[in-house]
């Protein structure tokens, strides 16, 4: 294993390398169906369960935001101490999912670069009102598709070809039924270009998939017996280029990530490549991943030292050498500290956390696909400070735009752009 450290030094070898303790409140503990569950209410692949909560406030509108070193910042709709379904479609439309956090239920819209939101419309008219939004993605068949759970109904998964302020058409793509495999609330979704879909357990290490759009969805528990026999929670997905990668898993496990590849036809083939081993082994979640032409970034927390973590992938993505890790006790070495989300477009790689036991945000970044890092939190929060925040809260999701442009979401129902 690697470990990159400041921007513009090269990677040394985890023997030459010093760590420093840090302490963290906000530990995670295991639910009782096997499931990681953050102090938050946070489970599946960083969503949180809550109270049923109220419905968003519609039309909110943020303030204009404030624009400061490329960054502009805004809110949504959807409050709370995380925010992690957000998609764009662009750098001025798309939508954040309300339900990952205890307050609201509902999908919102944008159309003018997050300055604005709105509740969509639907045909059936009203159907995503009471639908605890825990992950939304638009996939290479152009339709976007939102996951989580109808707290009316048994549906977990929907689609539509709409658009930002168009009439979103949905169509029922998974519904929850009346077996243990198959009765959960979906933590996120994915499908490659043919057809091949995944879904996930919110809360526990549940996973169904279907070989093409009008197949029927099979068990996919029990995949990992060539691994563990106390099982996998996969905590986000991510699709690339024909090939759906998963990671996790809970506080008790070493971090892992799920490689495709196995060999074992057509359904859930995935290889679970452990990423810390050795004298580095930790216990801790990898809570999120991106990929990008075959390179892949994940991020989490090494809970035995309360830091938070990001590995990238190498050429080889089932050699666990092979991948670089990058720890956030390098810029905060005195702080708690968790990676919430991450992403990637080429070369571009973002990491978004929090110091957790100050509750503040954070956003690393790197321009050369993850060999050299920096922290570029002072724009964002020079921004936040600028849109009349006193802080800036903790981040939990981010995309990297085709354009470059990079758009975050995270507590007190803040997003903000970066144009830089």
């Amino acid at each position: 294993m690697r470990i990159c450290l400041l921007a513009g030094l090269t990677c040394c070898v985890l023997a030459a390398c010093t760590e420093k303790d840090t302490t963290d409140d906000s530990g995670t503990t295991t639910g009782s169906d096997g499931g990681a569950t953050n102090d938050g209410g946070n489970s599946g692949d960083g969503g949180q369960t809550g109270d049923g909560g109220q419905t968003g406030d519609g039309g909110k509108t943020g303030d204009g935001g404030g624009t400061t070193s490329g960054w502009t910042v805004s809110s949504h709709p959807c409050g709370g101490n995380r925010t992690d379904a957000l998609w764009m479609d662009d750098g001025n439309s798309g939508f954040v999912g309300c339900g990952t956090t205890t307050k609201g239920l509902g999908l919102y819209q944008t159309t003018d670069a997050g300055l604005t939101w709105s509740s969509v419309s639907t045909d059936p008219t009203g159907f995503l009102e009471t639908f605890r939004v825990m992950h939304v993605v638009r996939a290479g068949d152009g339709k976007l598709y939102v996951s989580g759970t109808n707290t009316a109904n048994s549906y977990r998964v929907m689609s539509t070809s709409g658009t930002a302020g168009s009439t979103l058409s949905l169509a029922a793509e998974f519904e929850a039924g009346s077996y243990t495999w198959n009765s959960f609330s979906v933590g996120s979704f994915a499908r490659t270009d043919a057809g091949f879909a995944v879904a996930e357990s919110l809360t526990g290490t549940g996973i169904v998939y279907r070989t093409s759009d009008d197949g029927d969805w099979q068990d996919g528990y029990g995949w990992w017996l060539d691994y563990t026999s106390y099982g996998f929670q996969v905590l986000d997905m991510a699709e690339d280029n024909g090939n759906v990668y998963g990671c996790g898993s809970t506080i008790s496990q070493p971090p892992v990530v799920f490689i495709p590849g196995k060999g074992k036809g057509d359904g859930l083939n995935w290889q679970a490549v452990q990423l810390a081993n050795g004298l580095s082994e930790y216990s801790g979640e990898m809570w999120s991943i991106d990929a990008s032409n075959g390179h892949i970034v994940v991020g989490g927390v090494n809970q035995d030292r309360d830091v938070g973590m990001v590995y990238v992938s190498g050429s080889d993505l089932t050699n666990p050498d092979d991948w670089t890790s990058v720890d956030a006790s390098t810029w905060y070495p005195d702080d708690s500290t968790w990676v919430r989300g991450v992403c990637r477009s080429d070369t571009t790689v973002v990491a978004v956390g929090e110091l957790s036991a100050r509750s503040l945000g954070m956003i690393l970044r790197s321009d050369d696909g993850g060999t050299t890092w920096s922290d570029v939190t002072a724009g964002l929060e020079l921004a936040a400070k600028d849109a009349g925040l006193a802080t800036l809260p903790p981040l939990s999701r981010c995309q990297v735009l085709d354009d470059g442009s990079v758009v975050v979401a995270g507590a007190d129902d803040l997003f903000a752009s970066y144009h830089g």
